[in-house]
Order: structure tokens, then sequence, then C-alpha cells
């Protein structure tokens, strides 16, 4: 009997033993940067035989992982074609090992054949995230991350800075994962240096609240995610860079910007500030309606402090305030054709403008975890603004050739305004059912506004003299509460789950306006207008229910429900003279399914198709049921009648990435249509005057949008080849008609005649990029079609973009950098003649100090004095031709300084990925915490990439 427990208790040892396999992780580095090795070869060897046990290649954050490996000795060798192999021995017992981070040196044999064979791929496609590699696209000294943006295939940076990828419009962008200034995309693509990032990730970004249900809702967005370098990642860093410089038309031009980080342990601190009169705008909070950087001369300040900190493991907090103040001088000559059944009407205009904002943001954000099951989010923020404007406009309105009316106006004012919100989510996973999670969301808004002006006018129409001289004072309030509860039970399996939804919310809006005329006698304000004065009341109520079911799969998952939403506005206002005038509730009740799809065919090849549906509600100046005559020539007219509009969009994409040639394929197709859609209509006199309303329109406007995109390395990867191909139908409706009649009753505004506009456009942009040790060339050439055709005009508008640009970078010995650029367009079917432009501009640096930590610069801008300062727009039943003031050609002589004490390489983090969630993403940036830290995942800052 012994000597069978001795045997039983051998077999079941045995087996134990056989069965406790466990994990080999670590990371790897190069050792000269500090930067992460991706796609690096793994091998474990058994000993003492050297038989190959496991093979495996590093991700793109140079992390491994060797899992199931029995206990015993074993050989450890990483490789990568021209670095030194490394070589160690382990002994696996009953437990998982990390290993110390492994440093790979250049092997100075096989260097200079790999620099020769090529770089890294442009991009590379994980799941339904974009990612593009830094490293392969080479910026000159001190560009920020908006250079290397306009560097990337299917990426562009627009004049006011607004960036869309592959045709869809990027909302915010997030550093390391984590919120920086709340995501505002200048603040991130105008301050950080491009020399941070090590890669550049374009994803779909779920809300807080689809985060935590693992139901996405319509917050999703599309966003841009940078990851940082290594070495960037603990210690002190960042950049001070002053310039100054001359124009040609001798004004000075000065340039100056800073940005700090410190990184310390799971804090992490960014202050930033910076002045310019050369019309870069380095936050969006700056702008406050002002002109862009094509519209005027800018002048702009800013400053700004963004902090995460994890201050325990329960509990992180985050948060930013910035100030920043914007100046703008514009002048603008607009020429504008609307047509109409039966006539046309052109007006000619001449505005000069000196707006000027002061901006003051601050938001705070924190996470507490009270247990392993509860999840509690608070997020406050307030903004305050200030805003001053000053300006004049000339004016001449034709009927046909003939003209009608002359005028002129000057208006000044001054506002303030006040924005408050609260948005706070309890999120409990229950113990009693694995996947049963409740969520409550509740959010709240206020929101407070003080605005004063003065308006001259006067006209002249048939040799009668019309004048308005009037002071206005405007005060309007506006709160909303949100409540939103949602519950997810999993249903036979935790592969079947069922959401419920059911939300309400009041939005509540007042507006009370005051106008007088001026007293003849006395020359002050005093004399109430009756007419234009009023105090208006809006409620909306919206209620909702919603049933979601969702089903998951290893290669593919699908979503779809629906969601019932009726929603009541009601509406009163008291005129001037003590008239009450009620609105009879308006109750809309819309149906929306919805609708989700997603199959990856393999790691690197996914479709994905969704359908959602959103409610908007009318602004209170388009319900506001008022006359407003601040502008003679154009008055507005308020609409209480207005429903709610429904927009129903849809989206496929398709996306594939190819391992052997590191080549990528992108289509995708929008389609948007919009039922009780708010559109203009428009209503005008026999002298020109202009009386504007918004309505529902009666048909449904779309919009079809469609790319292919198409990205591959040739010549060994050395040189790269990209095609975007990009189709679009914009069908939009309006209403107008022509009057010969000054007696307009705006109270009850007539429905002009349907104006019906259908715009096709296509494009085709093809780049060629060649990056080598000591040169860098890129060509682009770009075709933009347009053709617009509406049915109250008799032509067909046709226009055709085409530009070609090149760049040329050379690193010279001592440190010396040349870039040049050449942009050259040709713009046909204008309002007026064909136009070209030819801008080249360049630059020169040169890195000083034995540290290479200083550097100076010289920039050149528009060379050649072609910069073109005109704008088409194509609306509804118009056409508007606009010709304004812009930057001069200028130099800036410059001086920057770098700032870098590090504390070490950063790569105390574990390997491993991490969700990418609201304070951190693929990792973070919380530096040594193994399990989660401030970046939301194993492996603290930047440790592989978002997941959903």
């Amino acid at each position: 009997m012994k000597k069978l427990l001795l045997i039983i208790i051998v077999i079941v040892s045995t087996n134990l033993l056989g069965f406790a396999q466990h994990s080999i992780q670590s990371m790897v580095f190069d050792s000269k940067n500090a930067l992460p090795l991706e796609l690096c070869a793994v091998r474990l060897l058994h000993l003492p035989d050297s038989a190959l046990v496991q093979g495996t290649q590093t991700n793109g954050n140079g992390s491994f992982m060797l899992s199931k490996v029995k206990p015993g000795n074993y050989t450890l060798i990483v490789s990568m074609i021209g670095y030194v192999s490394s070589r160690q021995n382990v002994t696996m017992a009953n437990k998982d090992i990390i290993l110390k981070n492994i440093q790979l040196g250049e092997d100075s044999h096989l260097l200079k054949e790999v620099e020769v064979k090529g770089t890294a791929a442009q991009m590379v496609v994980k799941g339904d995230t974009m990612e593009y590699n830094a490293t392969a696209f080479k910026t000159v000294e001190n560009a920020v991350v908006e250079d290397l943006l306009k560097k990337l295939p299917g990426v562009q940076v627009g004049s006011d800075g607004k960036i869309t990828v592959n045709g869809q419009s990027i909302t915010k962008i997030r550093v390391d994962g984590k919120k920086f200034f709340d995501g505002d995309v200048e603040t991130v693509t105008k301050n950080l240096t491009a020399d941070m990032i090590e890669k550049i990730q374009v994803l779909d970004q779920k809300s807080d609240v689809a985060l935590m249900t693992g139901f996405e809702d319509n917050d999703t967005e599309r966003i841009i995610n940078l990851t940082t370098k290594t070495n960037r990642r603990k210690g002190v860093f960042g950049s001070v860079t002053g310039g100054g410089g001359l124009d040609i038309n001798d004004g000075a031009r000065y340039d100056a910007n800073a940005m700090i980080s410190i990184m310390n342990g799971d804090s992490q601190t960014a202050v930033l500030g910076g002045a310019n009169n050369t019309n870069t705008s380095r936050s969006g909070l700056s702008r406050g309606g002002l002109g862009g950087p094509s519209g005027g001369l800018t002048q702009t300040q800013n400053f700004g402090m963004n902090n995460n900190t994890t201050l325990s493991p329960k509990f992180k907090l985050g948060g930013d305030a910035s100030f920043n103040h914007s100046t703008n001088e514009s002048i603008t000559e607009n020429n504008t054709t609307s047509y109409l059944s039966g006539s046309t009407f052109t007006n000619h205009s001449f505005n000069n403008s000196t707006p000027e904002n002061y901006a003051a943001n601050l938001r705070l954000e924190s996470e507490w975890k009270p247990d392993s099951l509860t999840t509690i989010v608070l997020q406050p923020s307030i903004r305050y603004n200030r805003s001053f404007s000053n300006s004049t406009s000339d004016y001449t309105y034709l009927t046909g050739n003939d003209t009608t009316t002359v005028g002129n106006s000057a208006n000044t004012g001054n506002g303030t305004s006040i924005n408050a919100g609260l948005n706070i989510i309890y999120n409990r996973k229950m113990q009693s059912k694995k996947g049963r999670t409740l969520n409550v969301n509740f959010r709240s808004s206020l929101s407070s506004s003080n605005n004063e002006s003065y308006n001259s006018s006067n006209k002249t129409t048939a040799n009668v003299l019309t004048q308005v001289n009037q002071y206005t004072k405007n005060t309007s309030d506006r709160y909303n509460f949100n409540l939103n509860v949602s519950f997810v039970e999993p249903l036979w399996n935790e592969k079947n789950l069922l959401q419920t939804i059911a939300s309400a919310s009041l939005s509540n809006s007042t507006s009370e306006k005051n106008q007088f005329r001026k007293d003849p006698f006395s020359s002050d304000y005093t004399l109430k207008d009756s007419i234009y004065s009023n105090s208006f009341d809006n409620q909306f109520y919206t209620e909702s229910l919603e049933l979601n079911y969702k089903h998951v799969e290893k290669l593919w998952n699908v979503t779809f429900g629906g969601r019932v939403e009726p929603s009541q506005t009601v509406s009163n206002t008291v005129y001037g003279d003590g008239t009450l005038r009620d609105v009879p509730t308006l109750s809309v009740v819309n149906f929306a399914p919805t609708a989700r799809l997603q199959y990856n065919f393999t790691k690197k090849t996914f479709l994905r198709a969704d359908y959602q549906g959103r409610t908007s509600q009318p602004s209170i100046d388009q319900m506001q049921p008022v006359k407003n005559n601040s502008n003679i020539m154009n008055e507005t007219v308020g609409n209480p009648n207005l429903n709610p509009s429904f927009s129903h969009n849809l989206r496929i994409m398709y996306s594939a990435f190819n391992d052997a040639t590191f080549s990528s394929f992108n289509t995708a197709i929008n389609l948007q249509a919009t039922k009780d859609a708010l559109v203009t209509n428009s209503i005008y006199d026999n002298t020109g005057k202009q009386y504007s309303q918004a309505v529902n329109s009666g048909s449904m406007p779309f919009n079809i949008m469609g790319m292919v995109m198409f990205n591959t390395p040739i010549l060994a990867k050395t040189l790269h080849f990209m095609t975007n191909t990009s189709f679009g139908l914009n069908q939009r409706y309006g209403y107008s008609k022509h009057l010969n009649s000054q007696a307009i009753s705006t109270d009850n505004l007539i429905l002009g005649d349907l104006s019906d506009t259908k715009a096709y456009s296509a494009g085709e942009m093809l780049s060629l990029t060649y990056t080598g040790t000591i040169l860098e060339i890129g060509a682009r050439g770009n075709f933009r079609y347009s053709n617009t055709k509406n049915n109250l005009n008799t032509g067909t508008q046709v226009t055709k973009d085409w530009t070609a640009s090149g760049n040329l970078t050379l690193h010279l010995p001592y440190n010396i950098n040349i870039g040049t650029d050449l942009n050259y367009s040709t713009l046909q079917g204008y309002a007026t003649a064909d136009q070209k432009q030819l801008i080249w501009n360049a630059t020169f640096d040169k890195t000083v100090f034995k540290n290479n930590k200083g550097v100076v610069a010289f920039k050149i801008n528009d060379i050649l004095h072609q910069q073109l300062n005109f704008r088409q727009t194509v609306g509804d039943n118009y056409i508007t031709y606009s010709k304004f003031n812009t930057l001069p050609s200028y130099f800036i002589v410059s001086f920057s300084y770098k700032i870098a004490d590090f504390g070490g390489n950063g790569n105390q983090r574990g390997p491993g990925g991490a969700d990418f969630q609201r304070f951190g993403g693929p990792g973070g940036m919380g530096g040594g915490r193994p399990a989660g830290g401030f970046g939301g995942g194993a492996g603290g800052f930047g440790g592989g990439r978002p997941t959903f």
C-alpha cells in the first residue's frame, strides 16, 4: 500500500510539474538612442542540446513574451540585422520571469549595409488602427507635429489647423493615450516638437461610457494618438525658441515658443507658452471667431499647463488650464452672386475688421476605484471668454447689371461669456454574474453671455436715404441636464450581451434683447425700440429608450438594436411693447435603428460597417422669433416652429496590411442624410435686402464621400509610393425668392422657391518620397475636380485645382541642415481669371554647443512673393468670391535651446499593452507601474497599441 501511494504521489507530482508552465517576458531597445526595436527575432533554445523550443518577434513597443515554458535551463537569443545579437542563459522555475531590458548595440560591419537597404515601413495597419512610423518621415530641426503630419500619406492639414485623414475629420489628439489640453488639436500640433514622436496612430476613440459598458455609442470620435519616444518619458525635456525678422514691407515679425515637460514617476506635467505675429495659432481656444491664417494678419499669445497624476492605485487625477489672447486685422473684398428664379443679385462689399479675443479655460478629471468592481469618474470644466469687435463695411447691390442700393456701416461691440460643465459617471460590475454591468451617467452644463453693440448704417435706394443708429444689449442663459442609465446583461453566455438604455434630458434657454435708438436731442441711446426688443424662453425635452444586442466571436462581432426618441419643444416670446406670443408645443418622435459589424479576416485585415442616428436641436438664434437689423441689408428672422433635425450616418471601411511588402490598402465610404435638416430661407426685396430664416427642409439633403488609398515601399523600403483617390456627391437644399416690393412681413415670412444644389467632386493624389541618411526628397501631385449645378442657375460651376509640391532636405557635415520646399498650383474655373502660384520656402539650421542642444535657424517664407489671397465658396444658391489681406513674404532668424535632463530611459515598464482609456492609452505615461499605473494598463508609458 505504501509503495502504491508513493507511485501515485510521484505520478501526480510529475504531471503537476509538467503543467506548471510559465512565461518569459522582456523588452528590447537600441542601446544608442533608447528607442524600442520592433521585429527583432527572439529564440529560446533548450540546454544542453540547443534545440529550438520557441520563437517570436518583438512588437511595436519592443516587447515580447514566450508563454508556456516548462521548467528547465535555456539560452535566450535576441537578434536583428544591423545589431549585435544578445545571448543569455535563463533558468525557468515555477514562476514567471521578467528579464531586465535587453539593449542591442549597432554592428558597425552591418550598419552601412542596413542604411543602404532602407528604413522602416511608413505605415502599418493593426486591426482598426492605422499607425505611421514617424522615423520614416524626416523633418527639419525645430519642426512641430503639424509639420510631421503634413508629410503623412492620406493626411491633410488645412490653413485653419483642421486635420483630415482619408477624408475623415480628426476631432481630438491625445499624447500617449492621455488627454493633453482636452485633446485640443492645435495645442498639440503647434507646440509639441516632431522629434519627440515615435508613432502616430489614427483610430476611433470610444467614449468613457462605451469603454466601461463595451457597447459603442454616438460619442465615438476619430482621433490621433501620438506615441512619444522612450527616451522622453522620464526627466525634464522640452525646448525654448525665440526669433525675429522682417517682411517685404519692412514690418517686424517675431515668433517665440516654449514647451517644458516634467516626468516624475506617476506625475507628468507639461507647461507651454508662446507669442507670434506670423499667423500661427497654437491653440484652438485662441481663435474665438477670428480669421484663420489665410484671413488677415493675426497675433496670438498663449499659456497653458497640463497635468496627469496617479495619487494611488485607486485614484487618478488630471486636468489642464490655459489662457489665450488673439487679435486680427482683416481687410476683405467680397463678391457674392445669388441665383433666384428669374433674376440674379450681386453684392460687392469691402470690409475692414479688427476683432480681439481673450479666453481662459480650466478642466479637471478624476477617477476613483473604491474597489475592484466600482469606478467613479468626475469631470468638471469652466471657460471664460471676453471679446471685442470693430468693423466697417462699404457695399453696392445690383439686380442683374443695374445698381439698386449703395451703403456703408460701422459696428463696434464687446461680449462676455461663461460656460461650465459637469460630467459624472458611475460604473458597477456585478459580482453575481460576470459581464453584468450597471452604468449611470449624469451630464450638466450652464452657459451665460452678455453682449452689447453699437451699429451705425446708411443705405441709399432710388435716391432715398435710410439710416440706422442703435445700441443693442443682449443677454442669454442656457442650462442642460441629462441622465443616462445603462444596464448590460449577458444572456446564455458572455458572447451574447443585451444592453438596455433609458435617458431623459432637459435644455432650457432664455434670451433678452433690448435695443435703443439715439435721442437726437441728448445724443444718448435712450429711445427703446419695441419692434426689435424682446425676451425669449425655450424648453427642449427629450426621452429615449434603447435596446442593443451584441454578439462577440474571436474574428468578428456584431451589434444591432434601435432607439425610440420622442422630443418636445415649448417656446414663448414677449416683445418690447408687451405683446406675448406663445408657440404651441412641438412634438416629434424619431426612431433610429443601430447596427455595427466588424470582421477581422486576419490581425491586420478587417471590414467594419456601422450606422448611427442623432438628433440635433436648433440654436436659440435660429428659433428666436424676432427681428434683427444689425445688418441693414441682411435681416435675420427667428423661427420658433423649428423641429429638431435627425441625421442618419453610415460608414463602411476596409483595411489591409501586407507584412511581407509593408504595403497597405484602405478604402472607405461615408453616407449622411438628414431628416428635417435646418436650411436657410432667403427672401429678397426690390432693393436687394435679404431676409433670412432657418426652416426645416422638406427634402432630405445627403452627402456621400468615398476614398481608396494604397501605400507601399519600393526600392527596398527606401522609396515610398502612395496614391489616394477620392470622390463625393453633396446634395443640398435651400429656399429663395425675389419679391418686387419693400413691404415684406417678417412676422410671417413666406417660403421661397426650392433651391436644389448638386455638387460632384473627385480627386487624385500621388506621392513619392525618398529617405536617406544624407538626402531626403519628396514629391506630391494633387488634382481636384468640382462640378456644381443649381436648379435656379442655367450655368454649371466647374473648378479644377492642380497642385504639385516637392521638398528636399540635405544633412551636411558639421550638423548643418538645408531644407527647401516648392508648391505650385493652378486654379481654373473660379470667378476671376485662372490663378497660378509658386510658393518657395527655405530653411537653414545648424546645431551648436558640444551637447548639440542649441540650434540656430534661418527661415524665409514665400521667396517669390506669389502667395494667393482669395477663396471661393459655393452655397445652396450663391457663389462668393473673397479676396483678403494676408501675411507677406518674410524671414526669421531664430535660436532654440533643447532641455533634456532624463533620469533614465523610461524603460521601467513591464512588457505588454494596455487598454486605450480616458487617462492612459497605449501604456499611458505612468513610468514604472507594472500593473496599470496612470497609463491604464500593464506597462506604464507607451506600452502597446490601443485595444477596444
